[in-house]
């Protein structure tokens, strides 16, 4: 390459000439000014045209004694001033291209040169000249096309692949309840989960092989167990959430194989998660996110967000942080991500309109992919991002569904060797039982049916039932005979309720992703009339005794909700006075009170519908559902205690509370919604007992 340098006299190549000899360029004959370097630079390119001169060539030619900072400084600096003098461009250049990590090369063509001696220049004689030229440029052309083609084909084949789901293996089967907001975690030999209800059955912490095997419960003291939600790095011991009501969450640490537990400072949260270095623990606290040291103390904010913080994870390079954020006024669950010192909060995926669900994440401990749940009810799903970029910076374009029904899967998390994705599958069914107190007995009712929330007419001839987990309104006598479907999909309905005379069904519309709604349907079928409908939930409606009027509660913690009533004829709606901050309303057979909680759940109120007045019926350390006896005489209400349930009732007559049934190891589904009771004509207590599959499963993935 030198010698050919020092042969040639001058290059020609559009307006501008290259003098070797004076160490010139010149445009139309007019010097332009450039350092040594560049125009050493300028030479070795233009002395091989159409050739790469890779970088290692410059730095020994021209750069030997530099260091390579000091080297790569000076050839961008040159390359620079050589774009500026020619007026190229680096990413459409017409002299000069930059092959990157490798070296440039000179593509315009030469078009001539005069040197000291033609026969030593070894560019030929001038007849010669023309017709290699031309042999040259075609010979450039083709390798341009045949470059452009292969990059086109490796930049469209270069989209990162997600991978598939090849075989489901099922890792329990012991039939207990589990619930299906926590996900499992795993120190690469076992899986810790939650088993149970602290609500009904008491729950307790969990653990199996990741090859699967018998499940058995961890020797601890915690009891009342909420959640599990991650591990030590050094895998000596579990985060673990526990506590008999909402309002008592704690958070303890759980040594593992076994040991005594401890609480980790005051904090409150249900879910936590540790720092990669293990120093400190990050967990939500409302709409922030909260750091501490790994005992909990010297709590500080890390962010403030637009929404309820749950289900916080560290990628596995420590840069960022991924968190689900919950909009309850429009109840969607989106996951959001920002770097490791709380700036640079975003959404992950703002523009995917596949879902207003996207919860539960976790990355592959590679941190190539990105694992996560979407979808609602019977479109839920587990979706994969891929993480990495290609050679050319690309990145998947959205998310990949791997699974479709029938189980719902749950949150995913990746096995230690990212081969897995372990789950909890679910497949909801409950079956409605009749208690008789006499016998101290369960029987089936309405047997065969995955049903609940039943309601009678007056005349005790027909009844209404919502399917259980589709959610739609049925009618039948009580036979089952004379079977008809009142409501169809997207409607979920819940709490009906028939009209006196027997000709209408009031009841809720729950459906995901909108406030609750009131709906009226004729009991011989028809079309649904929404009758009540507001920005916030509306819940519970029940009809006066006779028929005028539709008692319902607007549930509002700020204590602005309270008991309305809307007069059918005239549409109008009024808040009943005194009742702010009251939900749950029922009214009594007689028309003459409504009973109702208020919105903390610790007390069971009277409304005089004569005088106007409250007083208090019971009191308790989380009430729900009340439900009045046929004769008046009784309302009864469910009551959580201490990690148990029990069904209690109390006598209108003189304010006594007495215990009717304990719930401790009643089977319930882990759903707000299934912890229904009702009343038979005969005042014998219904209930919804868990008949669900719910295990732990792994998804063997296949990488493409």
């Amino acid at each position: 390459m030198a010698e050919a340098e020092q042969r040639l006299g001058s290059v020609q190549f559009g307006p501008f000439e290259l003098s070797l000899e004076t160490q010139e360029l010149r445009k139309h004959g007019v010097p332009l000014k450039l350092s040594g370097q560049a125009i050493q630079v300028l030479a070795m390119l233009t002395a091989n045209p159409g050739k790469l001169v890779t970088r290692e060539e410059l730095q020994k030619r021209l750069w030997p004694g530099d260091s390579f900072g000091d080297f790569e400084h000076g050839l961008n600096a040159a390359v620079n001033k050589l774009r500026e003098k020619l007026g190229d461009s680096a990413s459409t250049p017409s002299y000069i291209e930059t092959l990157p990590g490798r070296g440039y090369r000179f593509i315009a063509p030469i078009e001539g040169s005069v040197g000291t001696d033609s026969k030593d220049s070894g560019l030929g004689s001038a007849q010669e000249f023309p017709a290699r030229k031309n042999l040259l440029m075609r010979a450039v052309t083709a390798a341009v096309i045949l470059l452009v083609a292969l990059l086109c084909v490796a930049y469209w084949r270069s989209e990162p692949k997600p991978p598939i789901v090849t075989k489901v293996t099922r890792i329990t089967n012991d039939g207990r309840a589990k619930n299906p907001l926590n996900p499992p975690v795993t120190d690469g030999l076992h899986l810790y989960f939650t088993e149970g209800m602290p609500y009904t059955t008491g729950s307790g912490i969990a653990q199996v092989s990741a090859a699967g095997g018998e499940t058995t419960l961890l020797a601890t003291t915690l009891r009342d167990v909420w959640a599990v939600s991650s591990i030590s790095p050094d895998r000596s011991q579990l985060f673990v959430a526990r506590g008999a009501t909402e309002d008592t969450i704690q958070l303890w640490a759980q040594p593992l194989p076994a040991g005594t537990p401890h609480r980790i400072g005051n904090i409150a949260a249900l879910l936590a998660t540790w720092t990669p270095d293990g120093t400190h623990i990050v967990y939500g606290d409302g709409d922030k996110i909260m750091v501490a040291n790994r005992d909990g103390s010297e709590p500080r904010r890390l962010a403030k967000l637009p929404g309820m913080v749950l289900c916080i994870r560290y990628s596995p390079d420590g840069q960022r942080i991924r968190f689900d954020l919950a909009d309850p006024r429009i109840d969607s669950i989106s996951i959001w991500e920002m770097d490791g010192s709380g700036k640079n909060i975003h959404a992950v995926f703002p523009n995917w309109e596949e879902s207003s669900v996207q919860a539960g994440g976790n990355w592959s401990p590679d941190g190539a992919y990105y694992y996560f749940q979407a979808g609602r009810g019977d479109n839920q799903g587990i979706w994969v991002m891929p993480e990495r970029r290609s050679v050319f910076r690309r990145r998947a374009g959205a998310p990949s569904r791997l699974t479709s029904g029938p189980l719902r899967f749950g949150p995913p998390v990746p096995s230690s060797d990212g081969k897995r994705l372990f789950v909890l599958g679910e497949e909801p069914r409950v079956e409605l039982l009749r208690y008789d107190p006499k016998t101290q007995r369960f029987d089936p009712f309405l047997s065969g049916l995955s049903v609940g929330l039943v309601a009678f007419s007056s005349d005790q001839k027909w009844i209404a039932y919502v399917s259980y987990p589709d959610m739609t309104l049925w009618r039948s006598r009580v036979d089952g005979q004379d079977k008809m479907q009142l409501t169809f999909p997207p409607a979920q309905v819940y709490g009906p309720r028939w009209s006196p005379d027997g000709s209408q069904i009031v009841f809720m519309d729950v459906r995901s992703g909108s406030p609750w709604k009131i709906g009226l349907v004729a009991s011989s079928g028809g079309s649904v009339e929404v009758i009540a409908q507001t920005e916030t939930s509306l819940a519970d409606p029940n009809w006066t005794p006779d028929g005028k009027f539709i008692i319902f509660g607007k549930p509002s913690s700020d204590g602005k909700g309270g008991i309305y009533r809307l007069e059918l004829n005239t549409r109008r709606v009024y808040q009943l006075p005194n009742s702010g901050g009251l939900f749950s309303p029922r009214v009594s057979p007689d028309g003459r009170y409504i009973s109702a909680l208020t919105v903390d759940q610790a007390k069971l109120m009277l409304f005089d519908t004569g005088t106007e007045q409250l007083a208090k019926l019971a009191d308790g350390l989380q009430l729900g559902y009340n439900e009045w006896s046929h004769d008046g005489k009784y309302v009864y209400f469910r009551e959580n205690q201490s990690g148990a349930s029990k069904l209690v009732r109390v006598r209108m007559r003189d304010r006594m509370a007495e215990d009717v049934l304990s719930l401790k190891d009643f089977p319930q589904l882990p759903d707000i919604l299934s912890l229904w009771i009702g009343l038979t004509p005969d005042d014998a207590p219904l209930l919804m007992r868990d008949r669900s599959i719910q295990e732990i499963y792994a998804l063997e993935l296949q990488f493409q």
